[in-house]
């Protein structure tokens, strides 16, 4: 059983500025984009929102639970019908989870077996960009091998594509570059790759199944704001059992791309037109129309002469009911293939010009240098805490960095 679990807060206002990317560098690199292009400007949160579960709305789910608030409550109503419109079944609460107590009771209230997958989306800006089937197809292998390792739990990543396809080894550029999770590939075939890890990576980007997710939530210490997996204890604890699935294609990517990779992942956008399902479409050709998406594989990036890089295989399955015009340029090269596509590979791999000795060697740096200066300060802590000190400590640093008038 595959269960859609969405629970979260809508923010009023557009995008992400000062939210998720809150460094002035990551704003900047965003606004590179979204401030330039017509295509991708920035949007009301709320249809951000609203383009995500709509690209959810064509996957197979046995069950469908939305949780949300507003920021705006005068949005709730129209919401809640919009909701209602793409998911006719789906159980809809203008009520979301903001402690772990919460996420324990709706998780319970779903009713079904701890062994159903869960699609945990604390999150609400990562837009479904596969085809459909392709999660269902993933969540069946998560179950083959969840009856293979029963003394562990399983999670399937579902975005953070590119960052999963490099940092599985020591040869990869991003090997222990976040938390200082240092993956061991246990198995892989040409579907997936699955680890273990030296911490557990609970990013709220996952499918988990049921029962895990209620003793996450049931036995955490944290009796304040929970508002996702990475709120609580067991986000990159190493006393961990899980065993993580990376599908070898992207499901999901976040709206607003990774501020350290956007310029070879490019962030997402809601074509005009789309939520009255007059997309149009321009495939092949060198500018861009105002009103009209441009689609040129050829180009290396997105510019003012083209606003998306894939083939026509890779459109978002979700926008075709809402397309009315779509032009094709009779010319244009047929048969290419992904590998010989800069946008593909930038996509599978931004940092592949360096060699694998530069790799190993800025491996060995995090593996020995920084690992070992994060054990030394642990320990410190550690110290400061029995003896009585860390608090005081904390509060003389609390009052150093606030500001006097």
């Amino acid at each position: 059983m595959l269960i859609l679990f969405f629970d979260t807060y809508i923010i009023s206002g557009c995008g992400d500025k000062g939210g998720f990317y809150k460094a002035e560098s990551m704003i900047n690199s965003l606004a590179k984009v979204r401030d330039v292009y017509h295509t991708y400007r920035w949007q009301k949160k709320i249809d951000v929102v609203k383009y995500t579960l709509a690209s959810y709305s064509k996957i197979k789910w046995d069950r469908v639970v939305i949780r949300f608030e507003c920021e705006d409550q005068s949005q709730a109503s129209s919401f809640s019908f919009y909701c209602r419109e793409l998911f006719p079944m789906a159980d809809i609460l203008n009520q979301r989870s903001a402690t772990a107590v919460q996420y324990f009771k709706a998780l319970s209230s779903i009713n079904e077996s701890d062994e159903s997958w869960i699609f945990f989306s604390p999150n609400n800006d990562h837009p479904y960009i596969s085809r459909p089937d392709n999660l269902n197809r993933f969540v069946s292998i998560a179950d083959k091998i969840s009856k293979k390792y029963p003394e562990n739990d399983v999670g399937l990543t579902f975005s953070h594509f590119t960052e999963s396809m490099n940092d599985n080894r020591m040869t990869d550029p991003q090997w222990g570059y976040f938390g200082l999770r240092f993956k061991k590939t246990i198995y892989e075939d040409v579907d997936i790759i699955i680890s273990k890890s030296n911490i557990a990576a609970l990013d709220s980007c996952q499918v988990f199944q049921l029962g895990y997710l209620k003793k996450i939530f049931s036995s955490t210490k944290n009796t304040g704001r929970v508002i996702r997996l990475e709120d609580t204890e067991f986000h990159f604890s190493s006393d961990h059992s899980v065993i993580q699935i990376f599908p070898k294609i992207e499901l999901c990517r976040h709206y607003d791309s990774y501020a350290h990779i956007m310029d070879s992942v490019p962030p997402l956008f809601i074509p005009d037109g789309f939520f009255h399902k007059d997309v149009k479409l321009r495939f092949g050709y060198d500018n861009v129309i105002m009103g009209w998406v441009s689609i040129n594989p050829l180009k290396k990036s997105i510019s003012a002469d083209v606003d998306l890089l894939n083939t026509l295989d890779d459109i978002p399955s979700f926008w075709k009911d809402r397309i009315s015009e779509f032009d094709i340029n009779p010319s244009f090269p047929k048969d290419l293939k992904r590998n010989d596509l800069t946008y593909y590979n930038n996509i599978q791999n931004p940092w592949r010009c360096r060699s694998k000795y530069y790799n190993i060697a800025r491996s060995c740096y995090i593996f020995i240098i920084l690992q070992g200066w994060a054990k030394i300060r642990q320990f410190i802590r550690m110290i400061l805490i029995k003896i009585g000190l860390f608090k005081y400590l904390k509060l003389i640093k609390q009052n150093y960095n606030t500001p006097t008038n």
